[in-house]
């Protein structure tokens, strides 16, 4: 198994060689992905823009609008990109159409290199397991406005020790390097984490540990929208 990592959504890689896209988004699109499927959510839609947030509603069928813009929640909007938000009662049974910074812009960018799936630290043993059977794979850390993100390299490190000896790349080797520290000890000290705790978001860290059994598929819909489902 053929594991690369890289730390950011850069786009000049060989679109026909891997098997799988894992996508990390760790604070927070990757973790509330997760959430939401885990708590009933029909589908997570995730798109680039607020304006193609909005014209999509119209097409999803029970659709929620979710979604931040430098971590707030966006005026006039559901939801916003808190994973506490995506509670049971309401969002079962529902479809989100979710728009962030930086998970669902490197989504986007990624679709056409292969199947993708969502990973955040709350899935990631989950990820690993269904990867297994996978010979090449890639993995994109979203990170955080055009910077690495410690919490997304980290998941990619935690990702790399429930496999079994995979070859690596020297993003690979340094991701792993840092997989054995503790992980809310990493949220914290990364930049996005403090960022989030300063602003009154400081709960989401350690509903970012938070072990959920899901792994978010990107699938198409009868209209040929791309969603996240679990599998």
């Amino acid at each position: 198994m053929n594991v690369e990592i890289i730390s950011l959504p850069c786009e000049h890689l060989k679109r026909d060689s891997y098997d799988l896209v894992i996508i990390i988004d760790t604070l927070r699109a990757g973790t509330t992905i997760a959430k939401a499927l885990h708590n009933g959510a029909m589908g997570v839609y995730p798109v680039a823009t607020v304006k193609e947030a909005k014209k999509l509603k119209e097409k999803v069928p029970s659709s929620l609008l979710a979604g931040e813009r430098k971590s707030f929640k966006i005026e006039g909007f559901d939801l916003g990109n808190s994973p506490l938000e995506f509670v049971e009662d309401k969002i079962k049974g529902k479809n989100v159409i979710l728009t962030t910074s930086n998970g669902t812009q490197a989504v986007k960018k990624f679709k056409e290199y292969g199947p993708i799936v969502s990973m955040a630290l709350s899935n990631v043993k989950s990820v690993a397991n269904f990867s297994n059977s996978y010979e090449n794979v890639l993995v994109v850390c979203s990170g955080s406005h055009g910077e690495m993100a410690l919490e997304d390299l980290y998941t990619a490190g935690r990702y790399i020790s429930y496999l079994d000896f995979p070859a690596l790349n020297d993003g690979g080797i340094i991701a792993k390097s840092i997989s054995n520290e503790e992980p809310i000890k990493i949220l914290k000290l990364s930049h996005h984490g403090r960022y989030l705790s300063q602003n009154g978001m400081g709960k989401d860290l350690a509903e970012a540990c938070s072990q959920i059994d899901v792994v978010p598929v990107l699938k198409k819909d009868p209209f040929k929208i791309d969603f996240f489902g679990g599998k």
